[in-house]
């Protein structure tokens, strides 16, 4: 059975965010400010972090004095102004006196989330200045091991503490990605040292290409001497011709690119010529053409992957070429592709499957339930397919005992959680969730689900999710899966015949049940609803004088929710799998998906193949999420494929919905 869990909203967040901004923006005239009334404490925090993020030491100074010495955040001000003057310039005393402040700053924040970062813009301006005695000094104190932009800075010290090895270099260097500028400083001496081996810089251009990144491509070519015009002429849209008839490394950068937009036509110009691309650089352009291709589920991507199967390429172009050999069902060169991975790729959960799955498909059956051992019973997707791939359907683990009220305690007492609390008051969730996550860095299971208990009953559930997620060894599923607002949500469900397993697991990854969850493209409320959507459903449901502000209504947001996701189930034949898609993506692109297969797929495929990045994990999440929300409902084991089921070739046609 589960623990119910209440929720209730943090009273007066979106007036006193509101508040502050009105703050932030007004311009006073000197007489006006000395009659306009002082902020109020929590105004003045706000006020001062969007100075901080203005570069604005005037105003910042203005409003932290406002801020009391009981305020939680009340070292925040402080912080910020530091780490202004550590971006800036500063002569050779003021530099000294600034280290002194910073290291004193530091003594009293040591093993502090704020502490991390200020160590951070401290490492930032020392290896900037050129003082590595007071860096390795710092840097051997730093936490964030993966930072790269600090690494890099290490690693190019005259004197490095420890000397980085190729291995090392390779990783930080050779990703597909912009790197930062002290990561590009490092890759230039490491080329100048040849300390990353032959062709580096050809290599790193392929990075570059893989990523697509416009200026990642610039520094590449700049450390080939590659000429200006000619690089302008292999980035316009569409390149020219004469940059396909280039030198290699413009030729390479022109069919790249032009894959990334239209892949048919970069292929016909590798047919038609390219001269200059030979060897593993014609195996290079014919792998960014299938990329290109599968990022546009082009029914051509399988044979281009063919011709690119030993292509000098990264994971990430090994997984879009792995994903056209699954969609067409071909195993062999799935397992052959896999193989291909780095040792990382192909300890990812979604390769050991699929790499079972195609040693299965070759009649190595002991060799695949090995690998689908591996991962059965992680809780996730691939962990639940593995299990019931070897017979064993999803259930939640064994609850562990609940933790004591002095276990919890403890954490009602942690000033970062409170340090977090009144971020997440003041609307500023990004620093909020920093000081949580740095809370939860040292502690054990127990530990842990003490912390989730605690956050879920003062109703931060986002928070009592992703603490509970961490644990190792014991579990609390009802902590992971919260069931906040039964009967709203059973309700709203029974109204369309949804099922409410799924409505649950579908808010879970939507908005981690934030009630005022706003993403960066305007969705809003707990099922992530766009405007345009709301006012398209208030007028299928005939609510008059609808405005968006109501999305933010617990009820208004659920029954709205429950409604599209109703139709789009309809709309797409009743497949869950394509209307968890297309509730992320729009309607009308899993249509056009689903229409460029050559025929019908399972479920688990079609969402391993589903181009965006953002809407495979989405759809892999909700169903995922389902299950076991299925599983704790019921009590009884449940199949994720049955969620999935089978997705079969059609038209894309149209459709009405938003």
């Amino acid at each position: 059975m589960i623990r119910e869990i209440a929720i209730g909203s943090i009273v007066g967040v979106a007036m006193l965010v509101s508040a502050c901004a009105a703050q932030a923006d007004r311009r006073q005239s000197p007489s006006a400010s000395q009659t306009a009334p002082a902020p109020s404490p929590d105004e003045a925090l706000v006020t001062a972090r969007q100075a901080w993020t203005k570069g604005d030491f005037k105003q910042l100074d203005a409003v932290a004095r406002h801020v009391p010495r009981d305020h939680p955040l009340v070292d925040y001000p402080a912080y910020w102004r530091l780490s202004l003057r550590l971006r800036g310039p500063a002569s050779s005393a003021q530099a000294e006196e600034l280290d002194a402040e910073v290291s004193r700053t530091l003594a009293r924040h040591e093993g502090s989330a704020l502490g991390e970062l200020l160590r951070r813009d401290w490492l930032l301006n020392l290896g900037r200045r050129g003082e590595w005695q007071q860096f390795d000094a710092q840097y051997a104190r730093f936490a964030r091991r993966d930072d790269a932009q600090i690494n890099c800075l290490a690693w190019s010290a005259p004197t490095p503490r420890s000397q980085p090895s190729r291995a090392d270099l390779e990783q930080v260097l050779m990703v597909p990605r912009d790197l930062p500028d002290s990561c590009n400083l490092l890759l230039e001496q490491a080329i100048r040292q040849q300390r990353l081996g032959p062709n580096a810089a050809m290599r790193r251009l392929h990075r570059a290409l893989e990523s697509g990144s416009v200026s990642a491509i610039r520094v590449a070519a700049d450390l080939l001497g590659v000429e200006p015009a000619s690089l302008r002429a292999a980035l316009a849209k569409p390149p020219t011709e004469a940059a396909f008839k280039g030198r290699r490394e413009i030729a390479l950068i022109a069919v790249s690119q032009l894959a990334r937009t239209d892949p048919q036509a970069a292929a016909q110009q590798l047919e038609a010529g390219a001269p200059t691309l030979t060897g593993d650089d014609r195996l290079f352009a014919w792998s960014q053409v299938a990329a290109g291709g599968m990022r546009r589920m082009a029914p051509e991507s399988l044979g281009w992957t063919r011709r690119a199967v030993t292509a000098p390429v990264s994971d990430d172009t090994l997984f879009s070429m792995t994903r056209a050999a699954l969609r067409a069902q071909n195993w062999p060169l799935v397992a052959a592709l896999i193989d291909r991975m780095s040792d990382e790729g192909r300890r990812d959960p979604a390769w050991v499957y699929w790499r079972a799955r195609a040693l299965r498909a070759e009649g190595r059956v002991a060799d695949s339930d090995w690998l689908l051992q591996r991962i059965a019973g992680e809780f996730h997707f691939y962990g639940q397919l593995a299990a019931e791939d070897l017979g064993r359907l999803t259930v939640a683990p064994p609850t562990a005992a609940a933790p004591t009220d002095a276990e919890v305690a403890v954490h009602a007492r942690n000033a970062g959680f409170r340090r977090a609390l009144k971020f997440y008051e003041l609307g500023l969730r990004v620093d909020g969730n920093r000081e949580w996550n740095h809370q939860l860095q040292p502690m054990s299971d127990r530990e842990l689900l003490a912390a989730a208990a605690w956050a879920c009953s003062i109703h931060v559930l986002d928070r009592c999710v992703n603490t509970a997620e961490r644990t190792q060894r014991e579990h609390d599923f009802a902590l992971r899966f919260v069931t906040p607002f039964r009967e709203q949500v059973k309700t709203a469900s029974g109204e369309r015949g949804l099922d409410p397993a799924w409505v649950y697991g579908l808010i879970r990854q939507e908005s981690r049940f934030i009630m005022d969850a706003r993403s960066s493209a305007g969705a809003q409320g707990l099922m992530q609803i766009m405007p345009a959507t709301g006012r398209w459903i208030a007028q299928k449901l005939d609510v008059r004088d609808f405005r968006v502000e109501h999305l933010k209504d617990r009820d208004t947001n659920i029954r709205f929710g429950t409604f599209y996701l109703k139709n789009v189930l309809d709309d797409l034949d009743g497949s869950p799998v394509l209307a968890s898609a297309g509730y992320n993506a729009g309607p009308g692109r899993p249509r056009n998906w689903r229409s460029t297969l050559s025929g019908p797929v399972e479920g688990a495929i079609f969402a391993e193949i589903i181009p965006f990045h953002e809407t495979r994990d989405y759809v892999k999440k909700v169903l995922s999420n389902a299950t076991f929300y299925a599983s704790l409902f019921t009590g009884q084991p449940q199949s994720l494929r049955s969620w999935l089921g089978q997705v079969s070739p059609r038209p894309a046609g149209s459709t009405e919905l938003p």
